[in-house]
C-alpha cells in the first residue's frame, strides 16, 4: 500500500479587519433597511423624523462598508474572501440605498 505524503501549506496571511468590518457594517445597513421599509409600510408613507434617521444611517453605514471594503482589499498578505465579500455587498447595500432615494425624489 503506498503511502500518502500529506503537503502543508503555511502562509503568513491574516484575516482582514477591515474585511470583516465592512461586511458587518453592511450587514447592519441592509437590517436597518428591512426594518425602515416595512415600518414605512406600516405607516402607509407617513414615517416620523426617526424613520428617516434611520434610512440615513443605514446609507451611512453603507458607504463606510464600502469605504472599508475598498481598503481591505487593497491590503496586502491577507486572505481575499473576506474584503471581496464586504465589497460585493456593501455595494449592493449601497445601490438598494440609491434606487430608494433616486425613485423617492423623482415620484
Amino acid at each position: 500500500m503506498k503511502k500518502r505524503k500529506k503537503h502543508y501549506k503555511f502562509t503568513h496571511k491574516k484575516k482582514s479587519v477591515r474585511g470583516i468590518l465592512a461586511i458587518l457594517f453592511s450587514i447592519a445597513a441592509a437590517v436597518i433597511f428591512v426594518v425602515t421599509v416595512t415600518a414605512s409600510f406600516q405607516k402607509k408613507g407617513n414615517g416620523s423624523v426617526y424613520l428617516g434617521s434611520m434610512g440615513i444611517l443605514s446609507l451611512l453605514f453603507s458607504i463606510t462598508a464600502f469605504v472599508l471594503a475598498i481598503l481591505a482589499v487593497k491590503e496586502k498578505e491577507t486572505f481575499r474572501a473576506i474584503p471581496y465579500t464586504g465589497l460585493g455587498f456593501s455595494i449592493f447595500v449601497l445601490l438598494v440605498w440609491i434606487a430608494v432615494y433616486t425613485v423617492g425624489f423623482l415620484v
